[in-house]
């Protein structure tokens, strides 16, 4: 399963989140302890209010019908909230409503010691009384509190309303019950919070901003670098803008940068120059030998003859030597110049392979770059192609303003961890392709070089499901 990549700047904010919801979760878990709040909290607010008007309204509505008909009105207000909706007497007994079962934390909640001589009588028949004082009450008792096994929620407020004839008439007490404790938004309505939290969360952004912005960029300049260092490119700098550690961290990539830079440049100098050195002495010792062949036995000749196959596979790799360490002062040497891709194809094909049989499918494309990099970077990979593989293939093509370059085979491809080493200088895959020829293993690396004199850059990955194939991008 794949991870969920996270930018730093989201990973800031969702943490500075759960920081605000830790400290909320504590400061409740305090006042709760210290102050011993209940759920009445809760109706201190828009909730509250509601009931309280939810109690006004009923009251008002129901004194002006008959009792018979109170069981429809509490219904359709039931209907209307979603809720359970019940009328209970002082004495704790249920009046109208669904049948419930009152746990014993709630029946104290229903006392009431108002008695009913407190309450306004009953309409008379056929007149309607005047609700007008009762819209200014002042607010009435009210609770709310959960109860388990199931869980439940209960809120009640004290009505002014009466329900019964003679000695059975009680005070009534609203009680509305619910399975959350957000009662379909009646109790607890999450929208506010919901846009409080959202415009907390932007306001924190705008505040963060400045500041995680500068780390983030610091430190994806950082990485550009080092992944511009990684691939040679050791003339890359970070700026040393900030004062902090990010600052201290761009200074040390810097460094690090210059230090690689000179060493791989005196690396290379070295190495140019010893193979410089070896073309004297070996040339000197192939004359001397041709001189002994001349004057040799025959039983010397066989001798002589391995002993001249060995010069000139010393004379060789001393060229490809240098012609890696010339490869990379290839765009100070040479001019760019335009010519057609398919000719200089035809040309490389001519060279390395007149014998093969290679598809050929490249379109009419003018490049202006460094010509004899492409053709030897194009022959030293066509060559691999017909060594270690079968039916080669050579396509060209122009794509998001690049000309990509594909030179494909049918052989056994190459271990894929090998695919990361391919053109590193002096690494001999051969093994693993199944033929030993001997190789210097800078082949590949002097056709790296020279793409990248041309401004491009060359790939190699396994083809399905067998061969190679080596893709080469230039700008067109």
């Amino acid at each position: 399963m794949a991870r969920l990549r996270l930018p730093l700047y989201g990973k800031i904010l969702l943490w500075f989140l759960v920081n605000l919801l830790v400290l909320a979760l504590l400061g409740l878990g305090f006042m709760r302890a210290q102050f011993n709040v209940g759920l009445d909290w809760m109706l201190a607010g828009p909730g509250g209010e509601r009931l309280e008007q939810l109690g006004k309204s009923l009251t008002a509505e129901l004194r002006n019908l008959s009792e018979p008909e109170w069981v429809e009105a509490l219904a359709r207000h039931e209907a209307a909230l979603g809720l359970t909706v019940a009328l209970f007497g002082s004495d704790g007994l249920q009046k109208l409503g669904p049948p419930l079962v009152v746990p014993p934390d709630v029946r104290p909640m229903l006392s009431d010691k108002r008695s009913a001589a407190d309450m306004p009588p009953p309409p008379r028949p056929g007149r309607m009384r005047n609700t007008k004082a009762a819209g200014n009450s002042p607010p009435r008792p009210r609770f709310m509190l959960r109860t388990a096994n199931p869980t439940t929620y209960w809120a009640g407020i004290h009505l002014t309303l009466a329900f019964g004839e003679g000695p059975v008439r009680r005070p009534l007490t609203l009680v509305i019950v619910s399975d959350s404790v957000t009662g379909r938004g009646f109790f607890f309505d999450a929208w506010p919070w919901v846009g409080l939290v959202t415009g907390g969360l932007l306001i924190s952004a705008l505040i963060w901003l400045p500041v995680v912005g500068g780390i983030t960029r610091a430190i994806r300049r950082t990485n550009d670098a080092s992944k511009r260092i990684a691939a040679g490119g050791f003339d890359v700098r970070v700026p040393e803008q900030r004062s902090d550690e990010l600052g201290e961290l761009a200074a040390s990539v810097n460094t690090m940068a210059a230090q690689l830079g000179d060493y791989v440049a005196q690396q290379r100098r070295i190495t140019a120059d010893v193979a410089h050195e070896l073309c004297s002495p070996i040339a000197r010792m192939q004359m001397a030998l041709g001189v002994v062949e001349q004057r040799s036995t025959p039983g010397q000749a066989v001798y002589l003859q391995k002993l001249d196959a060995e010069l000139q596979h010393m004379a060789k790799l001393v060229e490809e030597v240098l012609a890696f360490s010339k490869a990379a002062t290839l765009p100070e040497r040479e001019t760019a110049e335009a010519f057609d891709l398919r000719e200089l194809v035809e040309q490389v094909i001519a060279r390395e392979a007149p014998e093969v049989a290679i598809q050929l499918h490249v379109d009419e494309i003018r490049l202006h770059t460094l010509r004899s990099a492409l053709d030897r970077a194009l022959g030293n990979v066509l060559r691999n192609a017909v060594r270690y593989g079968a039916h080669p293939e050579i396509h060209a093509q122009r794509q998001n303003g690049h000309v990509i370059i594909q030179i494909r085979d049918q052989g056994p491809g190459v271990p894929a961890d090998a695919l990361t080493r391919f053109f590193d200088p002096f690494y001999r895959p051969e093994a693993a392709r199944g033929r030993n020829t001997g190789g210097s293993g800078l082949g590949l690396a002097i056709v790296k070089r020279c793409i990248e004199a041309c401004g491009g850059t060359v790939t190699a990955r396994n083809r399905d499901p067998h061969g190679l194939e080596v893709e080469v991008c230039l700008p067109s």
